[in-house]
This record gives structure tokens, C-alpha cells and sequence, in this order.
């Protein structure tokens, strides 16, 4: 899944089981912040992550499933 968070930095993570997880490569956990924010969301769609340094938009730019 690609995303634009805060309107400028364009990132990409896989969401992947507990036991799969390795931030370098950006293999987030299903039950991570960021996971969980993005679960359900499709092409298009904000949703919003709560940090600890406030809120965070995240604009959904595609899904892929592998």
C-alpha cells in the first residue's frame, strides 16, 4: 500500500503478520498504528493516524495485494 502522509511524503508499507515484521524493508505489522489506520482503506481515501506528535493524514495512493 502506497500513501502520502501529510500532503508530502510518500511511503509504502506491506502489511504483514506479527512474526513477518522488518521496518527496513517496510513490512509493518496488522496490528501497528499505521496498519490499523489503513486497513480498510481504498485508493483515494484519508484516513487519519494518531501520533504522538498529533494527527496525521494519510491519503491513500494505491493498494496492491501480494
Amino acid at each position: 500500500m502506497t500513501y502520502l502522509r501529510n500532503g508530502d511524503g510518500e511511503e509504502t508499507v506491506r502489511i504483514v503478520g506479527v512474526d513477518e515484521v522488518d521496518p527496513a524493508h517496510g513490512c509493518v505489522s496488522w496490528v501497528s498504528p499505521v496498519a490499523r489506520a489503513l486497513l480498510k482503506a481504498r485508493t483515494g481515501d484519508v484516513v487519519t493516524l494518531r501520533t504522538p506528535a498529533g494527527l496525521d493524514e494519510l491519503e491513500v495512493l494505491s493498494v496492491s495485494y501480494e
